[in-house]
């Protein structure tokens, strides 16, 4: 087996990594129990594999507790190393979780390891992350760091920093709410999440994808972020550019594909969607719509409204 050969291997079985937060719906006035919870737990891991931290100044902690000494205070995407879960569950604030020790590195932004600066502490699993971009997404020249958590509130959140701006107004998020609630009766979901290079799509996107391992909807929701006039040191807006739901119900399923035009800034999606098989011929009926898009100032819209649709059965 050649080297090249065993490298698209090794590639092809890396799992995806995601993320999922959910918690089984309750009553109004019902409360939930820490073990209704489900939620992403971390391993001790290698350094060539961290997480990351998903908010902004997160404290470390001393100990395993929202009250402990604040050994550093880390920023949106600084990576760590998990050292250690925490045995019990717990809920702090708005989130169920475990503690994690973590080691974290300051580089103290230079390439010589004798000034690095390790710190070691307890992070509540909900700030980590295994989800990092960084890339110029606004088109100022500098690059910005993006990451994507869940929130306490069962969103899917997309945090985008400016890296020259000081804190606390420095990130910008925006909410993505997660697919297959309804049919699997739960609060919150889960995702995966992916760059699409400005090469692809004429600016830089976060494809985001929430995709219930059961038959239920699905999405796929493209974020972008925006600056103002491209103007560096200045917090921009991140912004749902594009959100598209389908239906996996056999025999009803509603699937898109999307195509982007990086020169136009303008996305094309094809819409198939089956219904329900014909009792007297045995044929179900698809449908398939093109919808085009064009992106003006981070947000998608049709172009000409959808309605261009062409009926087909298939046996």
């Amino acid at each position: 087996m050649t080297p090249g050969l065993m490298l698209s291997l090794l590639l092809s079985q890396t799992p995806v990594p995601d993320i999922h937060y959910t918690a089984a719906t309750v009553e109004e006035g019902e409360q939930r129990t820490l073990e209704s919870y489900s939620f992403t737990e971390w391993e001790p891991s290698e350094m060539k594999e961290p997480l990351y931290v998903g908010v902004d100044e997160a404290n470390l902690r001393q100990t395993a507790s929202a009250e402990g000494a604040v050994v550093a205070t880390l920023p949106l995407g600084a990576a760590v190393r998990v050292l250690e879960k925490g045995k019990e569950r717990l809920k702090v604030g708005e989130y169920v979780n475990h503690w994690y020790s973590v080691e974290y590195v300051d580089a103290k932004g230079t390439a010589d390891a004798a000034d690095d600066v390790v710190s070691k502490g307890w992070l509540f699993g909900n700030t980590l992350t295994p989800f990092r971009f960084e890339e110029d997404f606004d088109g100022d020249g500098e690059k910005e760091v993006a990451t994507v958590v869940m929130s306490g509130d069962f969103k899917i959140r997309v945090r985008v920093l400016e890296p020259n701006v000081k804190p606390p107004r420095r990130v910008s998020s925006v909410d993505v709410s997660p697919s297959g609630e309804g049919y699997l009766s739960v609060s919150g979901g889960r995702a995966e999440v992916k760059l699409v290079p400005a090469k692809k799509a004429g600016v830089v996107l976060l494809q985001v994808d929430s995709m219930p391992e059961a038959c239920a909807d699905f999405s796929t929701t493209y974020v972008s972020y925006t600056g103002q006039g491209k103007k560096k040191g200045v917090l921009g807006k991140a912004k749902v550019a594009l959100g598209l739901v389908g239906l996996s119900d056999p025999p009803n399923s509603s699937k898109f594909k999307v195509s982007f035009h990086a020169g136009k800034k303008q996305a094309t999606v094809v819409r198939t969607t089956v219904d329900d098989v014909d009792e007297e011929t045995g044929k179900e009926q698809t449908t398939k719509e093109q919808t085009r898009y064009q992106l003006n100032d981070g947000v998608y819209s049709a172009v000409k409204p959808a309605g261009s649709s062409v009926a087909e059965s298939k046996p």
